[in-house]
């Protein structure tokens, strides 16, 4: 995109790197990270931006859009599809999960939010890196998603082949990153079980009005229940292309991910 002439901002969002990582998940709200990306890009005299969002940072970048449509020309959505405002209520998603996909599909955040996750985690990087870059994607299902799974995988020490693209350099790099402290990281799932969010939410308009690009992974379609489809009401300018690839597109597939990133900029310019 650089050598396109586009201008490519990438930040360590809170809990991350070098960024404000407090271990109160209660200042883990998302007003305060689209305030900061704000601020950062009044600083940079940037009006205007796409905004691309993966897994967690699919919440952080459409509140961007919620928050601040003014400054949006368009959203990319990888692998999570855009959630609408609303109360989280964890036990229940749990229990609606169970039952209709036969596990529950948001298991593993009860292990997240337990106190001693970080320790444990810490304690065991090895194991976790791989199962969450297991080759094997099934193991996403019977040995991660489900509630008490990911516990039991990590204090076993369990280990599995990883993916051929993570090198043994990005996984040194990634196990140091990691090892700079793991609460931080985990409050975003606390802040969530918690509904931080839902006092600066509620009355927000959950429409959004900009084009927004869904890139769906495949390999990663644990329950059809929870994937965006083709179609969304709250969208109404919306596409979704599918890659055959697992949760880490952008990692296993960045070619693809970038071209089609590339050809819908192209298509609504």
């Amino acid at each position: 995109f650089s050598q396109q002439g586009y201008g490519c901002l990438v930040m360590n969002m809170m809990g991350y790197g070098k960024t404000y990582s407090p271990l109160n998940a209660t200042e883990y709200k998302t007003k305060f990270m689209v305030n900061h990306l704000i601020t950062l890009l009044d600083y940079l005299q940037i009006d205007k931006v796409f905004v691309i969002g993966h897994d967690w940072g699919t919440r952080s970048a459409s509140r961007f859009v919620l928050y601040h449509p003014e400054r949006t020309l368009g959203l990319v959505l990888i692998s999570i599809p855009y959630g609408t405002p609303s109360i989280f209520n964890f036990n229940q998603v749990l229990n609606y999960s169970k039952e209709v996909c036969g596990f529950e599909v948001f298991g593993y955040w009860e292990f997240f939010n337990s106190a001693d996750a970080a320790e444990i985690i810490q304690n065991n990087l090895h194991s976790f890196i791989d199962i969450i870059y297991a080759n094997n994607t099934t193991l996403f299902r019977t040995d991660f998603l489900p509630l008490g799974k990911l516990r039991e995988w990590i204090t076993n020490r369990k280990r599995t082949i990883r993916v051929s693209y993570l090198t043994e350099n990005d996984y040194d790099i990634l196990r140091q990153y990691l090892a700079e402290g793991m609460q931080s990281k985990l409050n975003w799932y606390t802040a969530e079980i918690e509904n931080i969010n839902w006092k600066d939410e509620k009355d927000i308009d959950p429409m959004i009005q900009q084009p927004v690009l869904f890139i769906k992974a495949k390999s990663f379609d644990v329950c059809p229940i929870f994937s965006m489809t083709e179609e969304n009401e709250f969208i109404p300018n919306y596409e979704m292309i599918e890659l055959n690839a697992g949760h880490w597109v952008m990692e296993e597939k960045p070619d693809e991910v970038n071209q089609a990133i590339d050809k819908w900029i192209t298509k609504i310019k």
